[in-house]
């Protein structure tokens, strides 16, 4: 049994095993493809008598803590053949992965996972976070001056992601995003498909206050919900956050939209099902972070409710170089990392997951 990093030309192998998950090879080709950080020495398999019989892949990303950007390795893509667990395979994968993000200078480590108990003993701790939930986010009572456009790479890329750096660099552990990181994000869009070939679409929707765009979100349908990914909003402008869940509260309920709208928005049908018109318009996203924006919503008549998860894990890799970077000793800056991580004013998008 070799347990190694792949190499170049088994790419498309690592695809095709991967298919025998899911049954989705475009999924995980998408990241492949299109993910700048992507390398083969981050993608890690293991090979029995000629044949590729498990991986794992180690996603390269950078998160803010207190305002640095941290290396951070994420874990996915994690796959063994029926026939081949239970035999410490995987195991021999999550050994070697947590020695290659070491290696690579890699200081923390998230991944997201049921088997709590497996990735325990490789160092990996379970944090809860909460979920939001907008029930009948249509009936949020928002301004009416804003317009509802979509979204277009070459006209709203930079002007978005001014907003990302403005709203999301406020708050801890969300993804750094340089222009490319942004434009292989916006390839696969961070959601895994419930169903084979469901894919990653997604609609990205603007909110535009005479002309300018004040808010934006990205939604897809997911587990049968429709799913805010990520949104932004200018500093003070939370009443067009108000308005853009309004809508998208409306377009999952299948009834009429009331809000003014410009561009294409044939991707809208994503969020709802012609089988049950009119249903309760329930949006499931971030908003712990964000008590202005939770006030908000509870005034304009949309109160919040949080559903947990702890199917969300971090490890610490480096202490000694987190403590360099909050000048404590390294225990110390450990357990200031996992404060932060438990804080819930801090936010990793689903747009971001892996």
């Amino acid at each position: 049994m070799e347990v190694r990093a792949a190499h170049h030309g088994e790419r498309d192998e690592v695809l095709d095993l991967l298919e025998r998950w899911y049954d989705d090879r475009e999924f995980f080709a998408r990241y492949n493809h299109n993910d700048s950080g992507f390398r083969d020495a981050l993608c890690l398999v293991a090979r029995d008598r000629g044949q590729l019989v498990s991986t794992v892949q180690i996603f390269d990303r950078a998160i803010n803590l207190d305002g640095q950007s941290v290396p951070m390795g994420g874990i996915g893509s994690v796959f063994t053949l029926e026939e081949y667990r239970h035999k410490g395979v995987a195991s021999a994968l999550m050994s070697l992965a947590v020695d290659t993000m070491v290696r690579e200078g890699f200081e923390v480590s998230l991944l997201f996972a049921e088997r709590l108990t497996f990735y325990h003993q490789f160092g990996w701790r379970e944090i809860e976070r909460q979920f939001s939930i907008l029930a009948d986010a249509a009936s949020v009572n928002a301004a009416n001056r804003f317009v509802i456009d979509n979204f277009e790479i070459a006209r709203d890329l930079a002007e978005v992601a001014a907003i990302h750096r403005g709203y999301s660099g406020r708050f801890n552990v969300t993804a750094v995003r340089d222009d490319a990181a942004w434009r292989a994000n916006l390839k696969f869009a961070g959601n895994q498909p419930l169903y084979p070939g469901e894919g990653s679409e997604e609609y990205f929707v603007l909110c535009r206050d005479g002309g300018a765009i004040a808010a934006y979100a990205r939604v897809t349908r997911l587990r049968g919900i429709s799913m805010v990914m990520e949104f932004g909003y200018v500093a003070g402008a939370v009443d067009a956050m108000l308005a853009t869940f309004k809508y998208l509260g409306e377009q999952s309920s299948g009834m009429a939209v009331t809000s003014r709208r410009i561009g294409d928005h044939r991707r809208a049908a994503l969020l709802h099902s012609a089988s049950t018109p009119a249903a309760p318009a329930v949006l499931v996203t971030h908003t712990a972070h964000d008590p202005t924006l939770e006030k908000a919503l509870d005034g304009a008549g949309c109160p919040v409710a949080h559903h947990t998860d702890n199917f969300y894990m971090w490890q610490i890799l480096a202490p000694d170089k987190l403590a360099m970077r909050f000048a404590m000793a390294p225990q110390g800056a450990s357990a200031r990392a996992f404060e932060i991580f438990t804080d819930s004013r801090s936010l990793f998008w689903t747009a971001d997951r892996f």
